[in-house]
């Protein structure tokens, strides 16, 4: 047996993998190691092919336009019957998926070696270049989750750039800070339902902590309320109910505030049940009903023993 057809084998038994759910967060590890599954897949997927006998004696041309169809075909198909196993059909896979098969063509198939020189090394460099653009963002995510493990239970100091991609909002300001040297200046706008910013990500396991603590500074004369908002995987399933996370506003004066929440209050907050500390989802902060754009800034986010 060729090691093409070993290989295509393979990859047909690893075709239900593309149907298993990737886990109750979108932006955790294995939602971003997905996109090098896709590449990995269909590069093998393109090389396996070229090198059937069927498709080894056509045209290069020939051979790269077959295999491609068949990519688009099977990649589509994926993507389509995704939807019925807990997954999202993406736009973004099937690309992968494509660059995939021609990185596998152009860069590992035999019958490259029958490409004009400028054809080839022009196809090459396109290629590298799309995969840079497609494996850029994961790979940083992937390295600030692992500083985000190192760090824990500091969940936010803010002294790197790459802690703003840790919440939907805000950015670096050295002119601020608690701790360290700097802050997260978070921009409440009023043409928001709810102003404010999520950590999306970095929460490790709460159990055994007992208070969560942030610094928020005000630089208003005027005091702001702000809410913050704890939930978890169940919550998520459970429908979103707002009596079944934590939610509780604070008085947010001039200058800097300090504020300590013991996490016994956040386990016990949902009606029917406990938080699950080592499932938490998103951690909020926000507003509500402003009547002008404010500014927050927010610090040295951490859990104390």
């Amino acid at each position: 047996m060729s090691r093409s057809v070993l290989v295509l084998m393979i990859l047909v038994a690893a075709v239900p993998l593309f149907f298993v759910p990737l886990g109750q967060d979108p932006a955790g590890p294995l939602a971003q190691l997905n996109i090098f599954g896709h590449f990995v897949f269909f590069a093998l997927l393109a090389w396996s092919l070229a090198r059937l006998h069927v498709l080894a004696g056509l045209s290069v041309y020939r051979q790269t336009a077959l295999i491609f169809v068949a990519v688009l075909i099977l990649g589509g198909s994926i993507e389509l019957i995704q939807e019925y196993f807990g997954r999202t059909a993406s736009w973004k896979d099937l690309g992968v998926n494509l660059t995939g098969a021609l990185f596998g063509l152009l860069f590992l198939a035999p019958g490259r070696s029958r490409m004009p020189w400028v054809v080839l090394r022009g196809g090459q460099g396109i290629v590298l270049a799309i995969c840079l653009f497609l494996f850029f963002n994961p790979v940083v995510t992937l390295w600030d989750m692992h500083q985000a493990s190192r760090q824990f239970p500091m969940l936010g100091d803010f002294e790197t750039r790459l802690e703003t991609g840790r919440w939907t909002s805000g950015e670096i300001d050295r002119e601020f800070a608690r701790h360290g040297q700097a802050s997260l200046k978070v921009p409440l706008e009023t043409g928001r339902k709810y102003p404010g910013t999520t950590l999306r990500r970095s929460f490790g396991d709460w159990t055994g902590y007992t208070f969560l603590a942030f610094s928020v500074h005000n630089p208003d004369t005027e005091p702001l309320f702000l809410t913050l908002s704890i939930r978890d995987h169940e919550h998520n399933r459970r429908g979103g109910e707002y009596i079944d996370r934590f939610n509780k506003s604070f008085r947010i004066d001039q200058g800097w505030n300090d504020i300590r929440v013991p996490i016994q209050d956040i386990e016990n907050a949902p009606a029917e049940r406990t938080l699950e500390l080592d499932s938490l989802s998103e951690l909020i902060f926000f507003t509500t009903e402003l009547d002008q754009p404010r500014i927050i800034h927010l610090d040295h986010v951490r859990l104390i023993p």
